[in-house]
């Protein structure tokens, strides 16, 4: 589905209020002395949840997969003894693509370029489906399904020339049900023609109505972000809708301090405002490719206020609501945990459909406040204040 590119904006001209406030390069305007204003270079907190595989942190981990130009995928399929394919490889695999590749392309502007290989035959696994510990999911058991697949596609794919591998499961199975990435690093990865695969997804029967959601879920995870959603507790009570990160549902695309993490958005498209004042600041929606995304207010080393605008545009087509969206940061919160928080936090509300702010609405935490003070197609103006 096409849809029309959002008209591209004009840069901001940044102005200061006051001759003491400290200025590096940066958008919006700010009216106290010890308020200081830069692009996102001095905001990229660094990963201090303690896992060293997915994380919100700068900067990007080299085991993942850096989404810029085009990435190769091979695709296997694989069945069982006790559960033998009867649909066409070509079939199952219609289940993910074209809408899969469709899906980065677009909420990447064109960016990041999904190339799928796939080998249309079905290899044979040798174990049950429910000998290969999906019920009980370890990073062990994981390697061992997934070398025992790349083993038997071996004598037909050169590994070599892929940047990750797919391994799509027989979906009618019952004993495999949930999709999953496997992140390894170059000494516990994957082996194939004489080199280490640190990334690779395995698509299980969840396919069947996940469908083109679910490979950008898990590639979010092979280019080195966590869940968002809960693993204790309500399941999309930290982001609801935002994000396919946390939920396929009205707001999928991938947000803007994700899209700033995978190089999608430079440093240059983010603003980081330092020390006590006021300013205010332009940004414009996160579904198109230009001008300023993300507002940064940090509260400390590894957390922070972060401010993007959401439109009905391309994947977020369904928002109920458009508007800023702000969340609390916190680069040391671990994967399922809430690393990323919608404002204000209410974990009984799983959708977050409201949340956008209107005019005149603002929310506040840790002394800081953000402020809507102008909304239409184009972005929204955030008015901020730090006590």
């Amino acid at each position: 589905m096409k849809f029309l590119n959002l008209i591209a904006l004009s840069s901001i001209l940044f102005i200061l209020a006051t001759a003491g406030c400290k200025k590096d390069n940066s958008k919006g305007t700010g009216d106290a002395t010890s308020l200081t204003i830069t692009d996102g270079s001095t905001c990229k907190f660094v990963n201090a949840s303690g896992r060293n595989d997915v994380s919100y942190g700068f900067p990007h981990d080299p085991n993942r997969i850096m989404a810029l130009g085009t990435v190769k995928v091979a695709v296997l399929f694989v069945d069982f003894p006790d559960a033998p394919a009867t649909r066409r490889p070509e079939e199952v695999y219609g289940m993910m693509s074209p809408a899969s590749e469709n899906f980065i392309s677009t909420i990447s502007h064109g960016k990041a370029n999904v190339v799928f290989q796939p080998q249309y035959k079905w290899y044979r696994m040798s174990k049950k489906s429910d000998n290969y510990g999906y019920d009980n999911l370890t990073f062990d058991s994981h390697k061992r399904y997934i070398q025992e697949a790349v083993a038997l596609a071996d004598a037909d794919v050169d590994f070599t020339k892929v940047d990750e591998v797919v391994i799509m499961c027989n979906p009618d199975q019952g004993a495999i049900t949930r999709s999953s990435s496997f992140m390894g690093l170059s000494n516990n990865g994957i082996s194939a023609d004489g080199r280490i695969m640190t990334n690779v997804i395995t698509i299980q029967r969840d396919i069947t109505y996940a469908l083109g959601f679910l490979f950008p879920h898990e590639f979010g995870h092979s280019m080195g972000v966590p869940d968002l959603y809960a693993y204790n507790g309500p399941l999309h009570g930290f982001v609801g809708d935002f994000s396919i990160m946390g939920n396929h549902g009205t707001a999928p695309t991938y947000n803007a301090w994700e899209q700033w993490l995978f190089g999608w958005f430079t440093d240059q498209q983010v603003t980081c405002v330092r020390g006590q004042g006021t300013g205010t600041i332009q940004l414009t929606p996160v579904e198109s490719g230009t001008g300023m995304k993300l507002l940064v207010l940090p509260i400390d080393a590894t957390s922070a206020l972060i401010v993007e605008d959401r439109r009905r545009i391309d994947y977020d087509q369904y928002l109920e609501k458009e508007g800023p969206v702000v969340y609390l940061i916190d680069t040391k919160i671990k994967n399922g945990e809430g690393v990323l928080k919608v404002l204000p936090v209410n974990l009984s509300d799983q959708t977050k459909r409201a949340a956008p702010l209107s005019i005149g609405q603002e929310a506040s935490y840790a002394g800081i406040t953000v402020k809507c003070t102008a909304s239409s197609n184009v972005g929204s103006t955030i008015a901020y204040e730090r006590k």
